[in-house]
């Protein structure tokens, strides 16, 4: 690719997972590598993974941390599931430096800033130092009270999900094919 840039999908809405997902379709579509990496979520709960890891020219690295809710955790059991997503993620920067890869979606990215689990000079640092042919897309939530504005200062599309309305306010739970 001749010129990547950087899009950012955050929010409490629908649709900031899908939107990579289409990014990486279309990707696909025209010959492109991608990586792709989900954190914070089950390695096996995604019906996109299924189809992520049959796509010529995808590569989807596993998260091999099948971390329960981390609010959930002692601080010592907190700091052992930061302990490996770092680990992933010095593993994922060496990938993406590599300049292999023409796409690399960070999928819930923001969440592991925002819960602390990476610091945010570390991937402010990736951002900047990605090879200039690597379109990144980093998808996440914007906690209360967890500033977000370095990412969206280096991202060059920034788009804002916000929910109006959703089902999970009336108590219900993810559906397969659906919101997973």
């Amino acid at each position: 690719m001749e010129k990547g840039l950087i899009q950012l999908y955050y929010g409490d809405g629908k649709g900031k997972t899908t939107a990579a997902m289409g990014s990486v379709l279309r990707a696909v579509g025209h010959g492109l590598k991608v990586l792709v990496f989900q954190f914070l979520k089950s390695p096996d709960g995604s019906g996109e993974v299924k189809i992520l890891k049959t796509l010529p020219g995808v590569t989807y690295m596993d998260n091999t941390v099948d971390a329960p809710f981390l609010f959930n955790l002692t601080p010592e059991q907190q700091e052992y599931f930061a302990d490996l997503y770092r680990a992933q993620f010095r593993e994922l920067c060496d990938k993406i430096r590599s300049g292999e890869y023409d796409v690399v979606v960070l999928d819930e990215l923001l969440d592991a800033c925002n819960l602390g689990i990476l610091p945010k000079e570390d991937v402010c640092r990736m951002m900047e130092e990605k090879p200039a042919c690597t379109e990144l897309i980093i998808t996440g939530h914007r906690y209360d009270g967890c500033d977000i504005s370095p990412y969206i200062e280096r991202a060059d599309y920034v788009t804002n999900c916000k929910k109006e309305k959703h089902p999970f306010d009336r108590g219900e739970g993810c559906r397969d094919g659906i919101e997973q």
